[in-house]
């Protein structure tokens, strides 16, 4: 008898309910990934930000509050209405655009329209790697020449890894919700058409959760935007395959 398939919770239902319930799901403070990138974006003289999976504008809020014009984009029209709403209290409605967009869709944007794109834990959502690969396609069309692209994702060192209902690739329900883990060849493999500065690791959260948080920057557009065929011998090995991924932390797996 054939195992029934799982049943899979709606994702966009899942964000909106979780957001109407809360304004600070991830908390009040900005992420420390973000804070990271602003030093960065200041750095490269970054003026405009798209900003892809913004949730509930706790780092979006940061970057306008800091001169940047920022354009962000999430598929949760409850997470839209929340940072439309924060804007205003904060007076940042010049600096701050907010709009509803899933990613697994074209950018409503011109060719090399930004500075930078920043993204922090979209791309580990319920995403397959070729619509990751998609929207990292679209950013690198959006980027002005020489751009700044810079996303955090959950690795495969994250105590969460293979746990949950398994949904395909690296993809795990956790709590309802879809997690797509990262190891530092997937990441390599997806970094066509950019130059692959660095990649570090961080812990965020109670959890805590184990990021990668990656740096590239916009390079020429490559003949094929087809991924390149994952080599196995380095797939679960960060520390051969990725300029940059440090050794994991002492007592840890």
């Amino acid at each position: 008898m054939d195992r029934a398939e799982p049943v899979k919770p709606d994702q966009q239902e899942q964000w909106d309910s979780q957001f109407s319930r809360s304004d600070a799901f991830f908390g009040e403070q900005p992420s420390e990934f973000a804070r990271i990138s602003l030093e960065l974006f200041r750095q490269n003289g970054v003026r405009s930000l798209l900003e892809v999976g913004c949730g509930q504008g706790r780092d979006t809020v940061l970057f306008a509050g800091q001169a940047l014009a920022v354009t962000a984009l999430d598929y949760s029209e409850a997470a839209v209405a929340g940072v439309r709403k924060k804007a205003a209290d904060a007076g940042l409605l010049a600096q701050l655009h907010p709009c509803r967009h899933d990613v697994r869709e074209a950018l409503p944007f011109a060719d090399e329209q930004f500075d930078a794109c920043y993204s922090h834990m979209l791309l580990c959502m319920e995403l397959s790697s070729a619509e990751i690969a998609f929207v990292l396609r679209e950013m690198h069309r959006v980027l002005k020449p020489g751009g700044l692209a810079l996303y955090s994702v959950r690795s495969n060192f994250d105590r969460h890894y293979r746990a949950g209902t398994h949904w395909g690739e690296d993809i795990y329900e956790i709590g309802g919700f879809a997690v797509q883990f990262f190891t530092a060849e997937k990441i390599r493999r997806l970094s066509r058409g950019y130059e692959l500065l660095q990649v570090n690791r961080m812990e965020e959260g109670s959890l805590p959760r184990d990021l990668f948080c990656v740096t590239m920057r916009k390079g020429a557009a490559p003949q094929t935007w087809d991924l390149p065929p994952c080599n196995e011998d380095t797939s679960c090995d960060p520390l051969n395959s990725c300029k940059g991924a440090p050794e994991p932390p002492p007592g840890r797996t």
